[in-house]
């Protein structure tokens, strides 16, 4: 999904969009625990912040202000150039998320991208990229691949759309952080030069 549609669409929109791409794909069913041989297929997230509302009273859970998010996104300076990032706190459905993201685009050539989202669900259950993550599972087709695996010591998916060239991982910290990284056009090792720019013990620190 190009990033003028990201903009397009706020953050519950956005949420609902990407519940519903996984459910079609996925089927809604519960995401296994054991680790699949297969390889993923990739929903470019939508997701907007700023002009969101603020948690109000009453709302169930806890979340880390969205500028606390915003410091562990990746700053790159040599291959890499950001060139849009976001941030907000999203009420939606009497639940609350705080979240950060970053587009960053490579200095040889701009057509690929890699996209950084960093999101705190506090206490609340099925809120934002943990109810994504709880209709996860694993399977195989000769363009999407889906499967599990660790980053940094945490459970992840890896979802690869071969059709559309993109690569995605979504980490799991505490079910409570999730880190969010996808790659357009590019290649599965940028993944790694992401992943060694985050933070990940940092992240699960600010709970």
């Amino acid at each position: 999904m190009s990033d003028s549609t990201v903009k397009i669409f706020g953050w519950g929109a956005a949420l609902l969009l990407i519940l519903v791409a996984i459910c079609g794909v996925c089927g809604c069913t519960d995401a296994g625990t054991d680790d699949m041989s297969v390889s993923p297929a990739a929903t470019t997230p939508v997701a907007s912040g700023g002009d969101v509302a603020p948690p109000v009273g009453g709302v169930t859970g806890e979340v880390v202000h969205y500028t606390e998010l915003q410091a562990f996104l990746p700053t790159m300076t040599n291959n890499w150039v950001p060139v849009e990032d976001d941030a907000g706190t999203l009420t939606f459905d009497g639940q609350s998320y705080s979240q950060a993201y970053a587009v960053y685009e490579l200095k040889t050539d701009p057509s690929i991208t890699v996209t950084v989202f960093i999101q705190d669900v506090g206490d609340v259950e099925g809120a934002g990229y943990a109810q994504m993550w709880d209709t996860m599972v694993a399977f195989e087709t000769p363009d999407m691949q889906y499967y599990t695996t660790t980053v940094a010591g945490h459970p992840a998916w890896i979802m690869n759309d071969k059709a559309e060239n993109t690569y995605t991982q979504l980490v799991n910290i505490d079910d409570r952080f999730f880190v969010w990284v996808s790659t357009e056009n590019g290649k599965p090792e940028y993944m790694t030069v992401f992943n060694n720019q985050i933070d990940y013990a940092g992240i699960a620190a600010l709970a």
